[in-house]
């Protein structure tokens, strides 16, 4: 394969949106299409979605017109996809600062922050019946609070209409995501997911301080150390380093 080529493969391409006034979710829309053989790129965005899928089992549910409700087919390498998560949010903080002057941070894995309270969320699951040419089907699911007047008790969350005096649509911050997420994967691509760690930690909020983390084998309370090469959370906690690929962070001496 010539390098020409090669190169234009690794692109991610411009999205092929999927407009629906109202869904259960678009990450079952671009699961579907990912089974039935859409290329990378498929995007479904929803005005209003009533069963959407969070991190851990949460649900996101969201009124008509009050968030960035979307989900995006990646394909890629199953060494590339690892680092999908990591790009997806490092591309949305890219674009807010970029496009709209907002300084966002990322809690491990890829919540969105600013200021410490919750502005997006990424969900990124891959469909295993859906992989081609020794490539992984990832649908990358991203909820933005747009115009929330008011959040839930207990809820630390931010709209994004209280930061900036001219809010974009969710169609322009799903564009301007997606350029900076295809320049993620091209820092993906060439060098693997260490290319994004400098930058994701630089953003990163939480890093060197106490934690909870509740997983699958219970809860530890402990020091988030660093992420690891491949993505892991690394928690000291007892004189021990725990490794999460997966878990629930709260940030804190006191969460739990």
């Amino acid at each position: 394969m010539s390098q020409d080529r090669a190169g234009q493969e690794a692109r991610f391409p411009a999205l092929r949106v999927i407009r629906v006034a109202r869904t259960r979710s678009t990450q079952d829309v671009v699961l579907r299409a990912a089974r039935e053989g859409a290329r990378e790129g498929y995007a479904c965005l929803a005005t209003e979605q009533t069963a959407g899928r969070g991190r851990q089992g949460r649900q996101w549910v969201a009124p008509a017109g009050s968030a960035l409700l979307a989900s995006v087919l990646v394909r890629r390498s199953r060494a590339v996809a690892g680092g999908i998560p990591f790009a997806a949010g490092l591309a949305l903080v890219d674009a807010l600062a970029g496009d709209y002057r907002v300084a966002a941070g990322l809690k491990w894995p890829n919540d969105v922050l600013v200021d410490g309270r919750k502005l997006a969320g990424i969900l990124c699951e891959v469909e295993p019946a859906a992989g081609e040419d020794h490539r992984v089907a990832v649908a990358v699911g991203l909820g933005v609070n747009l115009r929330v007047e008011s959040f839930a008790d207990g809820v630390q969350g931010v709209s994004l209409h209280t930061l900036v005096a001219s809010p974009p649509g969710a169609a322009e911050l799903l564009m301007a995501w997606s350029d900076a997420l295809s320049n993620r994967i091209a820092m993906l691509e060439q060098g693997g997911f260490g290319a994004l760690l400098t930058d994701w930690r630089r953003h990163a909020v939480g890093l060197g301080g106490p934690v909870s983390v509740q997983s699958a084998s219970g809860i530890i309370r402990g020091v988030a150390v660093d992420v690891a090469d491949d993505g892991a959370l690394l928690v000291e906690a007892s004189g021990h380093t725990h490794r999460f690929l997966a878990g629930d962070v709260h940030l804190g001496a006191s969460d739990g």
